[in-house]
């Protein structure tokens, strides 16, 4: 064949469907998947940064659920047979204690004690075996199973026939806290050592158990004692650590126990029963006789008084937690902490007088990136002012 013939012969042309991709389509490709991928990536790093964030939101009101209960148990007991308060030794003769104290702080967390009479141990004077019942020993007793050396018992008599005020009669009862330093089988004799007892024959108790002598007087009841007293530690703001003491503020010394962590704030505030008020405060209500204290009124109101000045019986309590997450959080913290209290009636309203507190901040338990959460609840006093 000659070179002419073969430059005359045609090119065989590529089939259809063969071609491949142009570098410029798969530019385009590329960058389209690209962006595919990084709205997948973003997507994923909001739902992951979203569901931590509900992990530890879940986490605080866990905690907060379970501080509310504990506290909330122990303010429907408060005061139940020692409603019109109590006689213990660090007092001294005279002075009576309230089964409900707060202890107000305007600008940092409140404390609040609770006391009451534990109904799981009772030991009743038999009066018709000629008991033999003082304030150092008490014999022919109906039993003393639960107890043992050491305890702090509550010494309660009912009285029968009370004089109240004003209004409706309402069941009264003689209080007193000893320590037991030995324990019988019907025979119980009390500590004469501080801080639960005298060496004067524990004169700081000014009534005698009721034997069967007085009849406006019922049976003399001894139950251990229940003390709560709760606050968040001082020392270790940063932390926030609630926490619990069973002796309160009664014996001179320190059990606290830490409870959980988190915790930034603890507020109260009681409603009072005062008979014969004349004088209206800011609370909510119009009534003169019930009043809602907020601040340091609530403070003065349940400390101790001298017998046998009543108390002004406390017929409500909020009580306010606030709690935080435990680690920082992206892009959702909160912008300020809980207010609890009433802008401008910072001392008679029903919640507290802690205002709130702009994020982030310079005190250290504020410190960080973190979510907030508290919860609010009403108690009803029903062993002290309400249905006694």
């Amino acid at each position: 064949m000659s070179r002419g013939a073969r430059r005359a012969r045609p090119r065989a042309r590529p089939r259809a469907g063969q071609r491949g991709f142009t570098l410029i389509e798969l530019m385009v490709a590329l960058v389209v998947s690209s962006l595919l991928v990084g709205m997948i990536f973003a997507i994923f790093v909001r739902m992951s940064t979203a569901y931590r964030g509900q992990q530890q939101v879940s986490e605080v009101q866990s905690k907060l659920a379970g501080a509310r209960a504990r506290i909330e148990l122990d303010a429907k007991l408060a005061g139940l047979r020692m409603a019109d308060g109590f006689y213990v030794a660090t007092l001294g003769g005279g002075l009576r204690r309230s089964p409900l104290r707060v202890i107000n702080n305007a600008d940092a967390p409140d404390e609040l004690e609770l006391y009451y009479a534990d109904p799981s141990v009772q030991v009743a004077v038999d009066a018709a075996a000629g008991t033999t019942c003082t304030r150092l020993a008490c014999d022919q007793l109906t039993s003393t199973a639960g107890l043992v050396p050491g305890d702090v018992v509550v010494m309660s008599t009912h009285v029968i026939e009370p004089a109240y005020p004003s209004g409706p009669r309402v069941a009264q009862f003689e209080a007193c806290v000893l320590q037991v330093s030995s324990v019988g089988p019907t025979q119980l004799v009390f500590s004469t050592a501080p801080p639960w007892g005298t060496a004067d024959d524990n004169l700081f108790c000014p009534r005698e158990p009721n034997v069967g002598g007085d009849p406006s007087r019922g049976k003399t009841v001894f139950y251990k004692l229940a003390a709560r007293h709760w606050r968040i530690d001082p020392a270790r703001p940063a932390d926030g650590v609630l926490q619990l003491s069973t002796l309160g503020t009664l014996a001179g010394q320190d059990d606290w126990q830490d409870q959980a962590y988190g915790f930034t704030d603890l507020q109260v505030a009681t409603q009072l029963f005062e008979p014969g008020n004349t004088d209206e405060t800011r609370d909510p209500d119009t009534d003169l006789e019930r009043d809602w204290y907020s601040g340091e009124e609530q403070e003065f109101a349940t400390a101790p008084v001298a017998a046998p000045t009543p108390f002004s019986a406390p017929l409500q309590l909020t009580i306010s937690l606030v709690a935080r997450t435990s680690r920082d959080v992206e892009g959702i913290a909160s912008a300020s902490t809980p207010s609890l209290t009433e802008p401008g009636n910072e001392q008679f309203n029903t919640i507290g007088d802690r205002a709130a507190i702009p994020l982030p901040s310079v005190l250290p338990a504020l410190a960080g990136n973190r979510i907030y959460r508290y919860t609010t609840f009403q108690i009803d006093l029903r062993n002290l002012g309400v249905g006694r």
